[in-house]
């Protein structure tokens, strides 16, 4: 039969969009229902497809299309189709047509793949990373190649360098397709160009700083003192220096200064110069004065705009005080009064502002007394309400405000026990003075409504008494409404899990004639049955689908759940290897049979490199390095080597990591390493080398468990060659090749809210090492280790840690005595501070001592400066036991100390003295430490 558009049925069809479906659409109209034909077939048309997939994108194709085989055609269908098509983003044109026969109708649809970006190669992005420019353009990897986006991808990228400084940037885009799958490489090259340096930066009008202390806050000023590109004048950065020295100079007193930058710039010479005019204004000296409630610069200080905002036309002073008054009025002090007093001094440039204060008597709640209520005693009522008598953390202040709140929060305890008609209302009655106030609550609760039956109508995905276990509403419960509607979410959740996802869930409520029984209905429509289709993933060019389809929580022909729906999009997302990941869902919103997912994914790049310098007083100086690949074979496995060389020694380490061992959530990491170690005050080091397989699963979010299996070969060796390494001190056996397998379980909590810097949180870790000598006796011991941490941060600018660790060493087999290099030592930058590097415990020579128990703990308080440095105070304490030592000692030996950080992006650095408390003859009255990171 000769093929037709569908334009040309003229009684019981509308017409079809046709071609390009980025083209304009118009929607079919709907055909009389006595005349819609069955749809005889549908094919499948898929033209140009790279690489050869034409039967994975047709497949791909059909279950976006909602119109079915044997179905009478439905235009809205068809038209929900097309948009499914279009919304996917996998074609970039998409064609209908029709072919009827008699009663019955033929549908193709001819569709063309999009084709792929499957790399972006940036060269010349120095100063900036590639990331920075990745974010600025618009297209992704694993976006559809769209050859009128590259173009507009240039002025993206140059705008990033025209921020950063550069006078004329020019980025050139082009894309090149790859033979092998028909996909393209996107190639970005870019000339950055001349920028402008800042050849004099002078500061005019500053009499109260320094030009050397007010430029040290110029991130301009810095940028100049540096060679090359880093040195190039950037506007957006003097921008912020100007509003950085106007909050200072405010911080300062200043609160009327004006920052009025001059720029010349030399075309020429692609110099500038800059004069920063500054007119400070007059130095505001505030004071208070009638304040006894409130502290004046702990607290009424932070109600003071001027300082914040500046005070044009005396506005800051005004939002003073009416900060100060409503901080009053909420203390209690209802009659408040705040009024200033200034003083002027111009010969010495201050302007004395006074804020006095008239406090007058504080209202205070003498008394509560609650009548009416029968149901619940008085101390239940009150609980409901903020207004409070004096206590031991109250200090009884009445607010009136507060108390009109009260009174709907006891009607809103009564409503949700089922006294529906509550009426609560107050009397207030005042003493003489106006100090103390009586508050009488009145409550008339009226009627209480029970539940007399609970009915449940249109279910039919499951038995009515399982949804009835699910219901926080029982029969003979008082009415609570706010149940009523978490029982409405409740019920449909349920019934959404079976495969409803468009279920609705009504509840309502039928009343005797005196309100005290209650019928509750919960009206239940369920929807259409909806099953998942098939999944599709684009962008993984490296990742195998195998490994993405391991992730999912819902499979295909499974009934639809958005709870494991949810749970594959988290899955998929915590990945190790995307840099984002896309999640869409065509056919849901169109109540449609099945529902696919598309996961669009922009994979990072597999490989990595590390390369760090740094000193410390454990190491002093030290060097690392590590490379891997994060995707090994597209299998989300990650290898790696690295090894670090410092002055007390080396180690080194390769090692894979497969998160998902045999599809679980258990990961495994197989290791082989080497280290020689020569501790400082250790008259011994250690050689090693060994391999290690560890187990480790997540099962909640903050809980970590796992188990290591380890084996090395271990030798410890003498570096004082005038003793004998047969002393009477050490073992023979303790300097030959030992053979050591290890078993570690352990158990881990973290919450903390970084690693980097943390504020709260907790962090706790418990290990059992079962040690077993394969040839000597010396390593048979278990090795129990705790370590737990806390943070708080009272204040914005305080951090309180403190932390506790446990060791505890217990030999087994026919030897008590346990080689040195597996006992605790203790002093140093990672314990107890003040005390040279494991010299908590030493011998008459001076060497270190360790023991078989280690106890060490420490409080320590970080008070952000600003400027990203930090103050730390702290107290530490430690204790060495069973040391094989005839002195052994049973004290505790403790330090207190003071410390200064810099935080950078990667952790602070810091320089810490600690002084001794118990100090010993012979000994240094303290030590500084120098570290990276913090002690914990």
């Amino acid at each position: 039969m000769k093929r037709k558009s569908i334009l040309s049925i003229a009684v019981f069809l509308c017409f079809l969009v046709a071609g390009d479906i980025f083209s304009e659409e118009k929607k079919p109209a709907p055909a009389a229902a006595d005349a819609e034909p069955i749809i005889s077939e549908i094919i499948v048309e898929i033209q140009n497809a790279p690489g050869n997939r034409s039967d994975e994108w047709a497949e791909m194709a059909k279950q976006l299309i909602f119109v079915r085989k044997g179905y009478p055609f439905s235009a809205e269908k068809l038209q929900e189709s097309l948009d499914a098509l279009k919304l996917s983003k996998k074609f970039q044109t998409v064609h209908a047509d029709s072919k009827e026969k008699g009663k019955e109708i033929q549908l193709i649809f001819s569709l063309t793949p999009f084709r792929q970006i499957k790399d972006i190669q940036i060269e010349g992005a120095y100063p900036f990373f590639e990331k920075e420019i990745l974010n600025a353009m618009t297209l992704y990897i694993g976006d559809a190649y769209l050859e009128a986006e590259i173009p507009k991808q240039s002025p993206l990228i140059e705008r990033v360098f025209s921020d950063g400084g550069f006078l004329n940037p020019k980025a050139e885009a082009r894309a090149e397709e790859d033979p092998e799958d028909g996909n393209f490489i996107l190639y970005i090259r870019i000339r950055s160009g001349s920028y402008y340096t800042v050849e004099q930066l002078e500061i005019k009008g500053n009499k109260a700083f320094s030009d050397r202390r007010l430029k040290l806050r110029m991130k301009t000023w810095l940028a100049s003192l540096l060679p090359g590109g880093p040195g190039r004048f950037i506007e957006k950065n003097m921008k912020a220096d100007v509003k950085d020295l106007i909050e200072y100079y405010r911080k300062k007193g200043y609160a009327d200064v004006t920052v009025d930058p001059k720029i010349e710039k030399n075309t020429e010479t692609k110099c500038v110069s800059i004069v920063v005019n500054i007119n400070e204004g007059m130095r505001y000296d505030v004071q208070f004065e009638g304040n006894k409630e409130f502290w004046a610069w702990f607290t009424l200080t932070d109600d003071l705009m001027l300082f914040k905002e500046g005070n044009r036309n005396n506005l800051g002073i005004k939002k003073s005080i009416k900060n100060i008054r409503e901080r009053y009025k909420k203390a209690g002090y209802l009659k408040a009064e705040v009024k200033t007093h200034e003083e002027t001094n111009s010969d010495e440039n201050i302007r004395k502002i006074k804020f006095i204060i008239d406090e007058g008597p504080q209202s205070v709640v003498h008394s509560i007394q609650v009548t009416g209520n029968e149901t619940f005693d008085a101390e239940k009522v009150k609980k409901q309400m903020l207004t409070r008598e004096p206590g031991f953390l109250n200090d009884g202040e009445f607010v009136p405000e507060t108390l009109d709140e009260d009174m709907e929060a006891v009607r809103s305890f009564y409503m949700n026990n089922g006294y529906l008609d509550t009426q609560v209302s107050k009397d207030v009655k005042w003493s003489e003075d106006k100090k103390q106030v009586e508050v009488s609550v009145r409550v008339e609760e009226k009627i209480q409504t029970k539940i007399s039956s609970l009915k449940i109508t249109g279910l039919t995905v499951l038995p009515e008494e399982e949804a009835r276990k699910a219901l926080q509403i029982r029969e003979g419960d008082p009415l609570k409404n706010p149940l009523l509607q978490e029982d409405e979410r409740k019920l449909a959740s349920i019934i959404s899990e079976k495969g409803y996802p468009h279920v609705k869930v009504k509840g309502d409520i039928a009343f005797n004639e005196d309100k005290s029984k209650a019928t509750v209905s919960y009206s239940v429509e369920e929807g259409p049955c909806t099953k998942m289709g098939k999944v599709y993933f684009s962008g993984n060019f490296r990742t195998k689908n195998k490994i993405l389809l391991n992730e999912l929580e819902v499979k295909p022909e499974a009934p639809f759940s958005l709870t494991k729906m949810l749970e594959t999009q988290r899955n998929i997302r915590n990945m190790n290897v995307f840099d984002s990941v896309q999640f869409k869902m065509p056919g849901l919103k169109e109540k449609a049979d099945n529902v696919s997912l598309f996961v669009e994914t922009e994979e990072k790049k597999p490989y990595f490199a590390e390369v760090g310098v740094g000193y410390d007083t454990q190491r002093k100086l030290y060097a690392h390095a590590k490379s891997g690949d994060l995707n090994l074979f597209g299998l989300n496995r990650k290898v790696w080597i690295g090894g670090e060389v410092s002055q007390i020694g080396y180690q080194t380490e390769a090692g894979i990591t497969e998160p998902r061992l045999f599809g679980s959530r258990t990961a495994m990491t197989f290791n082989l390493f080497a280290e020689e170690k020569e501790e400082f005050n250790q008259k011994f080091g250690t050689r090693l080398f060994g391999t290690s397989l560890g187990f480790s699963r997540k099962w909640f979010e903050k809980l970590n468990t796992g188990l290591t299996f380890r084996f090395e070969q271990r030798s410890q060796f003498r570096h004082d060659s005038a003793e004998s390494e047969t002393s009477e001190i050490y073992n023979e056996s303790e300097f030959e090749k030992r053979q050591i397998f290890v078993t570690t379980p352990s158990v881990g909590y973290d919450s903390r809210d970084s690693f980097i810097r943390p504020r709260k949180g907790i962090y706790s870790a418990l290990s059992l090492d079962f040690s077993q000598g394969l040839e000597n006796s010396l390593d048979n011991f278990l090795k129990y280790r705790f370590d737990t941490r806390c943070y708080w941060s009272p204040a914005q600018r305080l951090t309180l840690a403190c932390y506790g660790r446990l060791g505890y060493i217990e030999p087994f087999g026919s030897s008590e005595k346990v080689a040195d290099d597996q006992l605790f030592f203790l002093g140093g930058i990672t314990n107890v501070r003040g005390f040279d590097e494991n010299l908590l415990r030493f011998k008459t020579d001076g060497s270190s001592l360790g023991g078989q128990t280690a106890v060490s703990g420490s409080l320590e308080a970080r008070i952000d400066l600003g400027l990203n440095f930090e103050l730390t105070t702290f107290y530490d304490v430690g204790k060495l036991s069973d040391t094989f030592d005839e002195s052994d000692s049973q004290e505790f030996r403790s330090t207190v100390g003071l410390g200064l950080r810099y935080i950078t992006p990667i952790g602070p650095i810091g320089l810490l003295y600690g002084f001794k408390l118990d100090r010993e003859e012979g000994e240094s009255s303290g030590r500084f430490h120098f570290s990276m990171g913090y002690t914990f």
